[in-house]
Parts: structure tokens; C-alpha cells; sequence
């Protein structure tokens, strides 16, 4: 599928989204590469109680100034605003110091887990998550994906996340998924099992946007391998699969760790694609027949087993054609593999 047709999907999704005022369920919006900076900043501008963040990034630079000054503008106007940033990002602390005095609420996680959410949650109402991490670089460049949801239930379910990491950033929350209409809230170690069935229960359609997966067959057994091997499976029983990974001009630690998956999956005779090189495709993307998956955890021990991630699955068809047709992009699909290449 071509980039303008592409865009004549994402143009009826949202006319399909605006005339579906009366449906009970989630209001659900894509939100992906450049879309996001704007999304961000009328979510902000329009709080009225408050606004709650947690993002593994938070640099100095015009794009997150335009974010801080929205904040400080929300503050002010007597909003809410609190924030959780990783406190393994050197540039963090100095973005907690900016927050400090714009009147924001905000310190970094414990050191001993990482917080690699990106997840905005205003007037106990809208979630806006995903991929996109608070820098220019990540939301004037990347390939990123991220949806906004507008219901009470993900809103409280992710607010309810925002306050256990706050008090508690190493603990485990203990918060079970919750769903409302088609939509399923994924935090930390509920992602593995929910994505693994995704896999192995499709039928006809399987597609991976993923920044890094780290294949290893000298761990046998492990949960990123049993993804990977899921992905081989489907494909061995019909299951139309395809994947498009990042290929990096400057990151060799990320192709290293990319390749192994690559060639695994190549050999397996399932379709992999390399993103262009000079484009860095940091999303993360599952969609397995109509269920999509988005939101920050890629393809490692640390993000399945270990870090703090939020993501959700949400199963529609309209959803599913989009991101569909978002795959098809030709900067996500820029090369296609070989067995034997890399």
C-alpha cells in the first residue's frame, strides 16, 4: 500500500471516528510520527484538572521547550501537573529542575528499575501513549507510533499506574488489565502473555514494527525468544508474516543486537524488512488480524521481564486497517532481507 493511500485511510478513519460520537466504548486515535508534538500540546492546553506524565526522556530542546511552556501555562492556570522522569537519562535531573520551577510536580524514578513509559494521562479522561519519547529528535524525525484514548476507565486505570510508580518505583503495581469497549490496558508483565497469544492465535495476518529485538538462541526457552519463534510458527501454518525492524546509520550496539532476530525470522521464510538507514524506526507495533498492540516495550529481557512499560491491545477493525497501511510505508519496508543477509 502506497503513502497516499495511506493517508486516505488515516482521512477516513478519523471521519469515521467523528461521526461514532454516540458509540459507548473508547474513542480511539492513531497518533504517529509528526502527529505527535501537536497531539501532545492540545491535550495540555486543554486540561482544566490535571496532567500526569511519565517518560523515560526529557531533553532540552525546541520541541520539549514548546511541552514545558504548555505546562507551566497549564500550572498556572491552576491544573495539576506531575511527572515521573528516568532517573538513568543524564539529561533528566535538569529537566527536573526546569519542571520544579515552571510549578510542575516532578523527580525522578529509583535508579534500580527503568521507567520506560511514554504516558501522558490528563483529567482523569484521555491517555495519550506509545512509542514517543519527550525529545525533538523523537518527534521531528523517528518513526513513531502512539493512540490517544478518551474513556474514564483507561484514563483511571493509567492514573491509578502514574500514583503506584510515584510512590513506589521499584514495586511491582498491582493493578490488573482492565478493558473498556475494545480496549485492554498492558503495564509490565501482563505485555508477554496477552502478545504471545496474540501470535499464536492468528489466523491470517501478522505485522511487527518493532526498534529492537534481541534474539538469542543460546537462552532457549526465554520469552523474547518465544516471540521471535511465535512469528516463525505463523508463518509455518499460513499466516501471512511480516516484520520491519530498524537498521541504523550510526547505532552498530542496536544492529548487532537486531540482526540475530533478522536472520532467525529471514531463514524461517517470513518476510523481514530493514526501515531505511538514515530513518530511525523507534516504534512498536503488533497487530495480529484485527488486535493491535501499542506502546513502549520492545523485544528485550529488560522490557518484558524487568522495566516499567505501558502499552495496550485493542482489537478493531478500523484500527487494525490503519496500522495495517502504516506498516506498508515505504521507509518502514525500505529493504527486504535474505536468508543469509546481515
Amino acid at each position: 500500500m502506497n503513502l497516499h493511500l495511506f493517508r486516505r485511510i488515516a482521512g477516513c478513519f478519523l471521519l469515521f471516528n467523528a461521526a461514532s460520537s454516540t458509540w459507548a466504548g473508547p474513542t480511539i486515535q492513531p497518533v504517529v510520527n509528526r502527529e505527535y508534538l501537536p497531539a501532545v500540546l492540545d491535550l495540555i492546553n486543554a486540561a482544566t484538572n490535571s496532567i500526569e506524565f511519565l517518560q523515560l526522556e526529557m531533553h532540552d530542546d525546541r520541541a520539549v521547550r514548546a511541552i514545558e511552556a504548555a505546562l507551566a501555562a497549564a500550572a498556572k492556570r491552576g491544573v495539576r501537573v506531575r511527572g515521573l522522569l528516568d532517573d538513568g537519562v543524564d539529561f533528566n535531573a535538569a529537566a527536573i529542575e526546569r519542571l520544579l520551577a515552571l510549578g510542575v510536580e516532578a523527580k525522578l524514578d529509583t535508579p534500580a528499575k527503568m521507567l520506560h513509559s511514554k504516558l501522558v494521562v490528563v483529567d482523569g479522561r484521555i491517555v495519550l501513549l506509545g512509542s514517543t519519547n519527550w525529545t525533538g529528535n523523537s518527534m521531528g524525525n523517528n518513526n513513531e507510533t502512539n493512540v490517544r484514548l478518551d474513556d474514564p476507565v483507561l484514563a483511571d486505570r493509567f492514573g491509578r499506574y502514574v500514583a503506584a510508580l510515584w510512590a513506589d518505583s521499584f514495586a511491582e503495581p498491582e493493578l490488573p488489565s482492565v478493558g473498556s469497549g475494545a480496549v485492554k490496558t498492558l503495564v509490565n508483565r501482563q505485555y508477554f502473555p496477552e502478545v504471545l497469544g496474540l501470535l499464536n492465535s492468528a489466523t491470517q495476518r501478522i505485522r511487527v514494527v518493532m526498534y529492537g529485538i534481541k534474539y538469542d538462541p543460546k537462552y532457549s526457552g526465554s520469552k523474547v525468544n518465544q516471540l521471535v519463534e511465535a512469528l516463525a510458527a505463523a508463518h509455518g501454518r499460513g499466516v501471512d508474516v511480516a516484520v520491519a525492524m530498524d537498521l541504523s546509520d550510526y547505532n552498530a550496539t542496536l544492529n548487532a543486537v537486531n540482526a540475530p532476530a533478522k536472520q532467525y525470522l529471514a531463514a524461517a521464510g517470513v518476510a523481514v524488512y530493514d526501515d531505511a538507514e538514515k530513518v530511525t524506526t523507534h516504534a512498536k507495533m503488533i497487530l495480529a488480524d484485527d488486535r493491535v498492540v501499542i506502546g513502549s516495550a520492545n523485544w528485550g529481557y529488560d522490557a518484558i521481564e524487568r522495566r516499567n512499560e505501558t502499552c495496550v491491545v485493542i482489537r478493531d477493525p478500523d484500527i487494525a486497517a490503519y496500522f495495517a497501511a502504516y506498516f506498508d510505508r515505504p521507509d518502514l519496508r525500505a529493504t527486504p532481507l535474505a536468508a543469509g543477509t546481515e
